[in-house]
């Protein structure tokens, strides 16, 4: 709220001033001012806002899409090293993040942000707005699910050198987006069950070949390379999990066929976790992510 009070005098001695000395407050300075309680934090700390989804997009054409790949394959490195450093993110960590982050092209503000984080001069009221500010233009400015590559990032055991191999050459175009839990545009369910039954019988074919530890990790390679498509039925499978989803007589059709082509699977899973999986943790754990 004492935000708002410091900002509000602000934009009104500013809409006072000759338009052309006037520019009018972005979407996220509004929001702040109006009371988003992340925004307000980031305005009243002094931190530069990061922008809205739609203002980033009209700003950067087409290079949006390069640029969140560029802040997915920066948070993937920065989630591996952690890992390895105890869980912490430390200032070398941001720093060396950041300097990454812009090599691959991502937006500007992200590599300031790290680099702010890498600071330990900050106050906990500047950190902590700080740490708002690098949520907001992940999450709901390029629309990076962080907590996905944390979560893959923990399934991994693997020592750090090969961890952070591993995480680096994984793909990340359709991979790590957030999901929305609103309803599917139309035909996209039928679809998105026979891509995931087209997908499952791929994998079942990769899993089929394994029969040692070499085999093994050239098909946790393979497999890989069908996790962009598959990541795109996220929505759908989210939706199935909530219980949201009403299938019309041709979906419960594809559904059935989704279902066989599960089982099938299933039962290549159980002959290589019987084998433990010939010691392939990679196999092991790209495999979870196809599930």
């Amino acid at each position: 709220m004492d935000s708002m009070r410091g900002a509000l005098p602000a934009l009104f001695l500013a809409a006072s001033l000759p338009l052309v000395a006037w520019e009018a407050p972005s979407h996220s300075e509004l929001a702040a001012v109006l009371g988003d309680e992340a925004l307000a934090a980031v305005l009243d700390a002094g931190l530069p806002l990061p922008p809205t989804r739609e203002e980033a997009r009209a700003a950067a054409g087409w290079r949006y899409w390069l640029e969140r790949d560029a802040l997915k394959r920066a948070m993937v490195y920065r989630t591996s090293r952690s890992k390895a450093e105890r869980n912490r993110i430390t200032p070398e960590n941001n720093k060396v993040t950041a300097s990454l982050a812009r090599h691959c092209g991502a937006p500007e503000l992200f590599c300031r942000y790290l680099k702010l984080q890498a600071d330990d001069t900050l106050s906990r009221r500047q950190q902590y707005a700080l740490d708002r500010a690098l949520h907001f233009l992940l999450q709901e400015t390029y629309g990076v699910d962080v907590l996905q590559i944390r979560l893959v990032s923990e399934s991994l055991n693997l020592v750090p050198p090969d961890h952070m191999l591993y995480m680096l050459q994984m793909p990340v175009g359709g991979m790590y987006d957030m999901v929305s839990e609103g309803p599917l545009p139309d035909g996209r369910l039928l679809a998105d069950l026979q891509t995931m039954m087209d997908v499952l019988r791929r994998a079942n074919e990769v899993l089929l070949t394994v029969h040692d530890r070499a085999s093994a990790e050239a098909a946790a390679v393979a497999l890989q390379q069908l996790l962009p498509l598959w990541c795109t039925t996220r929505q759908l499978r989210l939706l199935m999990r909530l219980g949201k989803i009403h299938f019309t007589p041709a979906e419960k059709l594809a559904l059935q066929l989704l279902e066989t082509t599960t089982a099938r699977v299933i039962e290549t899973r159980k002959r290589l976790h019987a084998a433990r999986w010939y010691e392939s943790t990679c196999l092991q754990a790209v495999d979870e992510l196809l599930r």
